[in-house]
């Protein structure tokens, strides 16, 4: 495995309320950084995020600490013309990057069928995975170039837009080009320089899971962007959809959870989940894994039903504003998942060094 690698949020506006990080610190993204290479013994993050000067500071930081950036510009709910525009301008701070010594691939954006306007119908990224998960009754979503109809039209309207994206980034940019796929998305692969692909697991044996990464081999690198679950009991099998347990907040901080019912806590299953993927991943030859996500302050850890960090992907818990710990540096502290991702890439880069 190439890249032992972790997905670093800077900012992405979920909702038009507000970003998912903010206040952005540095001092916060320091101190993370040095814990993403020395501690997890990564040697590559995704930083994905809007804002363009975050990502910049945060891929330098990055840079600082001997890390190959996967720099992800993502502007949520943007259609096809204003993204064009937005990664031109992001393209043009990647070519300053590189030129100035950074190991930098550009990722152009992520699952932008449900991500963004224009393709798949929605004016929010849950109606359009919504409507998504109706058109897939019965289908394989690890399947993109067997989906059935209306999505392979669907699917020429994605790579329109990915070529034009594609192009925009590349006038500026002098680097590796990928994008992070959603599963079912049937990419034309041949616009990108690496595959990238979130691949999550739904309750596959082993054998499925590790045989499903024959849909996305195309010849090229192979790099799975995300992959990871939630902290509560029954996540494993959920994968990505983990996360639509927590169906919003009440005033009070109180989670609002599906059928009324809370999960039950349980780093072990995220831990165990994460620990078994990256085995497998690691035997069946990818060039890249990236853990989703090192950190997501917008979502708690607290007591009781304030505990919304169960339904969070990050390693690390975030201490409620209103506990003194969340005044310090760094304001979290490591979860199973964490020890269990540090010390299977400590041994990968142990198994590497030896080879070389």
């Amino acid at each position: 495995m190439k890249y032992r690698g972790v997905v670093y949020d800077v900012g992405l506006r979920f909702t038009k309320e507000a970003l998912s990080v903010d206040p952005f610190s540095r001092e916060l993204v320091e101190h993370d950084m040095r814990a993403i290479a020395d501690t997890l013994h990564a040697n590559a993050v995704r930083i994905e995020g809007e804002d363009i000067d975050r990502l910049v500071a945060a891929t330098q930081v990055a840079h600082a600490c001997g890390l190959t950036v996967f720099f992800n510009p993502w502007k949520m709910n943007a259609d096809a013309d204003e993204t064009r525009v937005y990664l031109a301008e992001a393209a043009k701070a990647a070519e300053q990057l590189r030129r100035d010594g950074v190991d930098i691939v550009f990722v152009t954006g992520c699952e932008y069928t449900i991500f963004s306007d224009g393709i798949y119908p929605g004016s929010t990224y849950m109606e359009r995975g919504m409507w998504l998960g109706a058109q897939m009754q019965g289908a394989a979503f690890g399947a993109p170039a067997a989906l059935p109809d209306p999505l392979p039209e669907k699917a020429k309207l994605l790579n329109e837009a990915l070529k034009s994206f594609a192009e925009t980034i590349r006038a500026d940019f002098r680097g590796q080009v990928t994008y992070s796929a959603g599963a079912w998305e049937d990419v034309d692969w041949g616009l990108f320089d690496l595959v990238g692909v979130d691949y999550y697991r739904h309750g596959e044996t082993d054998q499925e899971y590790v045989e499903g990464l024959g849909h996305h081999r195309h010849g090229k690198p192979l790099a799975v962007m995300e992959v990871g679950c939630c902290a509560y009991e029954g996540a494993g099998a959920l994968g990505d959809a983990g996360f639509a347990v927590l169906q919003g907040t009440n005033p009070d901080g109180t989670g609002i959870w599906r059928d009324g019912v809370a999960p039950t806590r349980s780093e072990r299953e995220q831990a165990d989940y994460a620990g078994r993927q990256l085995e497998l991943l690691s035997g069946a030859g990818v060039d890249a894994v990236f853990i989703f996500c090192f950190s997501f302050p917008a979502m708690r850890t607290g007591e009781g039903q304030r505990d919304l960090d169960r339904a969070n992907f990050a390693l690390v818990k975030t201490y409620p504003e209103d506990d003194p710990r969340s005044k310090a540096m760094p304001p979290w502290e490591p979860k199973e998942a964490f020890h269990r991702v540090a010390d299977f890439y400590r041994r990968e880069a142990e198994a590497a060094n030896q080879a070389s």
